[in-house]
């Protein structure tokens, strides 16, 4: 008999577009679900939505979250109020093939894992990429098939140490929420989503994981990351975007802030993982990358900053604590010397950066 999975669907004004993620859920071939969506105080009609969906399938339930407002709190509310042996995840703007959850359970067991992942496709309006299939992936993937244990003729690889330096080391992730299928009870070691984290709260959630399981990763999509305009990363086109002028339009400026202010705040988390960690081989050198990483979030900061020095300032002085690079130090330098910083091998840096 199938085991019961609760998918935990996190929403918030999604309104118009969450019954795809409901129905990809509905077309799963693995069929002894319940969906618990979690409405984050949404201000449109998503609770009627989601009440009519409700009365078409009794596996769907409609909760209200009452923790801390954000994506960390909604997923533990419905954590929470899961009734299954197993838990699933799945954002309301996404969606899953019709395989996931029958190929995650039957990895589960053949490998004798606690977790199980897959690969995702990548939707960006009418148009889905394969990201994986592209060189770069593949020959990361094949490095993991040499290192880690295999099954199903490399389909599948295991991990039970070492991931977490994996991780660490790849430009390219691999692991996704939306993709992951595990037993409830490792809620009672792992304990809930940090609620404070208003960006990247999945992946450093994913962390604690990695090292302690033994965790499969299938290397075939199971399901669609759609980038909707309403997205927290998506709120505009940043390639578009000119560096020099974005000072001037403060609705765009302040969510950059915003969302580096979060990014710094997961990276320094993550730093400490690392920094506590007994698994890391190379601990020095991760340090290192994740230092960098801090220190061109405050640089970039820094450099839109440029036209008010004394904030600038303050950015730049963030920035050579964690690392001082070429870059940084040029443009403190500028700073210090004169009210604005135009400079062409800035705006460089910035782009490497």
């Amino acid at each position: 008999m199938e085991q019961l999975i609760s998918i935990v669907m996190p929403t918030y004004n999604r309104a118009q577009i969450i019954s795809g993620a409901i129905e990809s859920i509905l077309h799963q071939s693995y069929v002894n679900w319940e969906l618990i969506v979690v409405d984050d105080r949404s201000t449109d009609h998503t609770e009627n939505v989601i009440r009519e969906w409700t009365r078409t399938d009794a596996r769907i339930r409609y909760v209200y979250n009452d923790r801390e407002k954000g994506p960390g709190g909604a997923r533990n509310t419905g954590m929470l109020a899961a009734k299954g042996e197993y838990l699933a995840f799945l954002d309301s703007d996404d969606e899953w093939y019709p395989c996931h959850l029958a190929d995650s359970m039957k990895t589960l067991m053949q490998t004798k894992s606690d977790i199980s992942f897959a690969l995702w496709a990548e939707r960006h309006g009418d148009i889905t990429s394969y990201n994986f299939d592209n060189k770069v992936e593949q020959n990361l993937l094949q490095s993991m098939r040499t290192t880690f244990e295999t099954w199903n003729n490399g389909k599948t690889i295991i991990f039970e140490k070492g991931l977490l330096e994996t991780f660490l080391s790849h430009t390219r992730n691999f692991f996704q929420l939306n993709t992951m299928v595990f037993r409830r009870k490792l809620l009672d070691e792992v304990g809930l989503i940090n609620e404070h984290f208003y960006l990247g709260e999945d992946t450093t959630y994913l962390l604690r994981f990695f090292d302690k399981y033994r965790i499969a990763l299938q290397t075939k999509p199971h399901s669609v990351y759609k980038e909707s305009p309403d997205s927290l990363y998506f709120f505009c086109d940043r390639w578009q975007l000119d560096p020099d002028t974005i000072h001037l339009n403060e609705e765009i400026y302040t969510k950059i802030e915003g969302l580096s202010f979060k990014s710094i705040k997961v990276r320094e988390h993550i730093r400490d993982l690392v920094a506590q960690s007994d698994s890391i081989r190379k601990k020095a050198k991760q340090l290192y990358y994740i230092d960098i990483g801090i220190a061109s979030k405050y640089y970039t900061l820094s450099y839109l900053n440029r036209y008010d020095r004394k904030k600038a300032l303050h950015y730049c002085r963030k920035s050579l604590r964690h690392k001082a690079t070429i870059f940084n130090l040029f443009l403190f330098v500028k700073l210090l010397f004169s009210s604005k910083s135009g400079n062409i091998f800035l705006r460089k840096a910035l782009n490497l950066w």
